[in-house]
């Protein structure tokens, strides 16, 4: 089961490939609502009750990946995650068509949160992060 969510997610972020202007922040995510799509028994981290919170530290990108792959300054990752808190998938939701390197799937994997709540009961959530990169 988890192989093939992975394996839909990651299908999502190469066949819905959205042109445009670049977005400014992960609320507006263009693939999210395709997320949603696929897995409508979780709720959006923002809407649960109490929503979940990272309890590990999150991975660090070095060498400017995944910018260098996006070239863009804002990348959007979202992770769903099982009613424990435990990462199922992760998938780059911005900007479309841009797959996650097996380090970086690896990486984002490994994090662990603290589940999502709604009416005081723990549930599967989807779980939308931002990274933006600046010159200094």
């Amino acid at each position: 089961m988890k192989r093939l969510l992975v394996a839909s997610l990651g299908m999502i972020g190469c066949l819905s490939v959205q042109a445009g202007a670049p977005i400014l922040s992960c609320d507006k995510a263009p693939l999210l609502s395709d997320f949603e799509k696929q897995l409508p028994d979780h709720v959006l981290g923002t809407e649960a009750d109490a929503p979940p919170h990272i309890t590990s530290q999150f991975p660090r990108f070095y060498g400017g990946e995944p910018f260098n792959r996006t070239h863009t300054t804002l990348v959007c990752f979202v992770l769903a995650l099982d009613a424990s808190g435990k990462t199922e998938a992760a998938e780059i939701s911005y900007p479309a068509g841009v797959r996650l390197t097996a380090k970086e799937r690896a990486a984002l994997m490994s994090t662990t949160w603290s589940p999502a709540l709604s009416h005081g009961h723990p549930v599967p959530s989807l779980t939308s992060i931002s990274l933006t990169s600046s010159i200094r």
